[in-house]
């Protein structure tokens, strides 16, 4: 397995997320025992970083890895889901494809005078909304449950892409040999690099 491999790249993520799952589970939602309390505890973890995530501004420090790994994790718990080697391999297609297809368009853009935004921005803009419509927000959704339920599944969609491209825009160094924002990053850049892009 290279650094360019997609299969590896995504097998490896997947495996970083078992870990954080792993590990929120152990310590975040275990404040409780198994059932009604708990669940409350996860959704109160949803909720609170849902609203720390949609208030936050977009940073380049990576701030915002901890509320977002520890949203993915309990949305997941919330519906009972988990994020297969494909989901990354969608993820980290549709992330660089966004890339590639923002440079191609960047002298149209300028042309016009308009800022379209990274591939962070864009997809934050996408997981706030999503956010919105769950009903996690300050904002109540009109939808109703099932609906909400859909709309928390695709945050979880659009909060893994806005991961993997708020890492490649973060100028974070990977020296501490952690498995963070940074090593996210090392992990998906050489295929950046491998595809042209």
């Amino acid at each position: 397995m290279t650094a360019s491999d997609p299969k590896g790249v995504t097998v490896q993520l997947h495996d970083w997320f078992v870990s954080i799952l792993h590990l929120t589970e152990r310590s975040v939602f275990s404040v409780a025992p198994e059932g009604p309390h708990r669940d409350a505890v996860v959704l109160d973890t949803l909720k609170r970083n849902a609203r720390i995530l949609s208030q936050a501004e977009l940073d380049h420090d990576g701030k915002l890895y901890s509320p977002l790994c520890f949203f993915l994790a309990a949305a997941c718990r919330k519906l009972g889901t988990s994020l297969a080697v494909g989901h990354w391999r969608a993820a980290i297609s549709n992330v660089l494809d966004l890339q590639n297809q923002l440079m191609s368009t960047r002298s149209e853009s300028d042309a016009v005078g308009l800022d379209v935004g990274s591939p962070a921005v864009l997809f934050k803009r996408e997981f706030d909304e999503a956010i919105r419509q769950s009903g996690l927000g300050d904002i109540a959704s009109y939808l109703d449950k099932e609906d909400r339920e859909v709309a928390l599944g695709l945050a979880i969609n659009w909060g893994m892409r806005f991961l993997i491209a708020y890492a490649l825009e973060c100028s974070r160094s990977n020296g501490s040999g952690r498995k963070d924002l940074a090593w996210v990053a090392s992990v998906v850049r050489p295929l950046t690099t491998a595809s042209g892009r």
